[in-house]
């Protein structure tokens, strides 16, 4: 058992206490009406201890529906949640409490927090602290993406068995969650593989840009029409007699539309990729000014990744967010402006060399038989700078395809060598499965689940999967499984000595077949798993009112709610 009791003080005095017990944990209502009462707000609670914002305390975030009075009486700073949890063989004590604090030009939620004899008045802090406590990481993964995974309190995915986390998050990080909660020691090389493939991802981006919907064959093709066309219009200017004064102005003339064109190049060159970096800089903005803030407020952290959630204060989160795409800006921004004095320095030559051009291109046009060679020369101009502008995309393409193919050589080793650390991974599944196969049969009868692992053919790279998953079928059913998978990763857990929680939160059991939900209550208490939920009373028919007596550690009724107020 790791969690032992949860008690809540009013102005120093005890209101409400849950003594927790190994097995199931059942909070619920005890008369009809079982609705608004603090069922979830319990969990919230359990789970602010945990680490969330608490926002969710006074906030639901399904309904999106706020509680003034409790909001008032759990940020006035009177009140003090503590969590007891006994974990590796040592006791602590958390202690957490909200206050507002006024500021010149707004009001601020702050949070004190200890563990034990430890304080932390910031809120990441106290994370930071509990993280290695519990067995998780603060970073990459994040801590609320792998803490969601034993604390079910969204709706939205809490009958999802593999994809508990909101529809944001992408399969490469659910594969970096599953391998880290698995203990799979290539976790590291994972990581910079799929760092790696956000790189190519926005290689490939800007290769997209740069084509603009045309093949890089077609700019190759024009390359060698426009030096074809150089070459017919050169033998024409050779069919010109020159007198010997003449030919010194056209030489220098020649020389001087040379060096326009090589400014013109490098001043293309430049454009471009200025154009590019203030196009990734207004995507950025655009992402910033489109956040949906109830899914920032899910995303586990955040900012990874993915943002990267993926719980923050919804503020916090977003500032994050925010943050990171403000760090991508000002490395952009300021890309473009070392970019600045050197476009400056070529338009400056370019005007020079403008000017002289135009004082060569007079003193020649005096000259009647001269006009068809000016005529010729100026096409010959723009052909180069035409030249220059199309070189200059056909460079950047073959730049950016040369890096992809340096970072797929890079994907492809680590694929390599995580795949010679794939049998250890499979042994853990192995006992995983051995749990989740007789949990998903006990509520199935006629088939069972089973977590798979394994790697592509093609590419090495690994991939997840849950066989027998199709045949979960009906309303109630993958509630029900995605119990089970969660009460198996705990007996893993216990099995393999993980440093990982040994409990399990969840809510919306509603959802679940009652008959199934009764086995895996029963399941529990056979198993000393330890689970706790919030389930209204008249969905526990299928459970004997004995059983429900024994496993209660908290009844709440309208007049005896969770905060003791209305």
């Amino acid at each position: 058992m790791q969690l032992i009791n949860l008690k809540v003080f009013k102005d120093e005095i005890l209101i409400r206490e849950i003594k927790f017990k190994d097995g199931f944990n059942l909070i619920t209502n005890c008369e009809d009406n079982g609705n608004q009462i603090g069922k979830s707000t319990a969990l919230r609670v359990l789970n602010f201890c945990l680490g969330s914002d608490g926002k969710s305390i006074w906030h639901d975030p399904e309904s999106r529906t706020k509680n003034q009075a409790i909001e008032d009486l759990v940020t006035s700073g009177r009140v003090v949640f503590s969590l007891a949890i006994f974990i590796n063989e040592k006791n602590y004590s958390i202690k957490r409490r909200i206050h507002k604090l006024q500021q010149t030009t707004r009001t601020i939620i702050k949070t004190d927090s200890s563990i034990n004899d430890d304080e932390f008045d910031t809120h990441n802090k106290f994370k930071a602290a509990l993280a290695p406590i519990l067995g998780l990481s603060i970073s990459n993964p994040t801590y609320a993406s792998i803490k969601n995974r034993f604390v079910r309190l969204d709706k939205k995915t809490a009958s999802n068995i593999y994809q508990y986390l909101n529809s944001n998050t992408r399969e490469q990080q659910y594969i970096l969650y599953y391998l880290y909660l698995f203990g799979f020691s290539g976790h590291d090389d994972l990581a910079s593989e799929i760092e790696f493939g956000e790189e190519k991802t926005r290689r490939n981006d800007r290769i997209s840009m740069l084509l603009n919907g045309r093949k890089e064959q077609d700019y190759k093709d024009r390359l060698s029409s426009i030096d074809d066309e150089i070459e017919t219009l050169r033998n024409k200017e050779e069919s010109f007699d020159f007198k010997d004064s003449q030919n010194k102005g056209v030489e220098k003339l020649k020389n001087t539309r040379e060096e326009i064109a090589h400014l013109t190049n490098d001043i293309s060159k430049l454009n471009i990729r200025i154009l590019y970096s203030q196009r990734t800089i207004n995507g950025y903005k655009d992402k910033c000014s489109g956040i949906d803030g109830e899914l920032i407020n899910k995303i586990y952290l955040e900012a990874k990744l993915l943002l990267p959630d993926l719980k923050k204060t919804l503020e916090h989160t977003i500032a994050f967010h925010k943050q990171v795409a403000s760090k991508k800006v000002n490395y952009l921004s300021e890309k473009i402006d070392d970019y600045q004095p050197s476009l400056d320095s070529f338009k400056q030559r370019l005007n020079g060399l403008l000017d002289e051009e135009k004082k060569l291109f007079s003193a020649l046009v005096g000259e009647s038989h001269l006009a068809g060679f000016i005529v010729i020369e100026k096409e010959i101009q723009d052909r180069r700078e035409e030249r220059g502008r199309t070189s200059v995309i056909v460079d950047e393409v073959q730049h950016e395809s040369s890096e992809i193919i340096i970072l797929d050589g890079k994907i492809q080793i680590l694929r390599e060598r995580n795949k010679l650390q794939i049998s250890q991974l499979n042994q853990h599944i192995a006992i995983f499965n051995k749990y989740l196969k007789s949990f998903t049969r006990a509520i199935f009868r006629d088939f069972s689940l089973s977590f798979n692992v394994g790697t592509k053919s093609d590419t090495n790279e690994i991939e997840f999967s849950i066989v027998n998953q199709a045949k979960v079928s009906g309303d109630g059913a993958p509630r029900a499984a995605a119990l089970a998978f969660d009460m198996a990763f705990i007996e893993f857990v216990k099995e393999t000595g993980a440093r990982f929680p040994k409990f399990t939160i969840q809510d919306y059991l509603e959802a679940a077949d009652q008959d199934k939900l009764a086995t895996l209550a029963s399941l529990a208490n056979e198993n000393e798993i330890q689970v706790v939920v919030s389930v209204l009373k008249d969905k526990l028919a299928s459970l004997n009112q004995e059983f429900i007596d024994e496993n209660t550690v908290l009844t709440l009724k309208k007049s005896d709610k969770f905060f003791k107020i209305d």
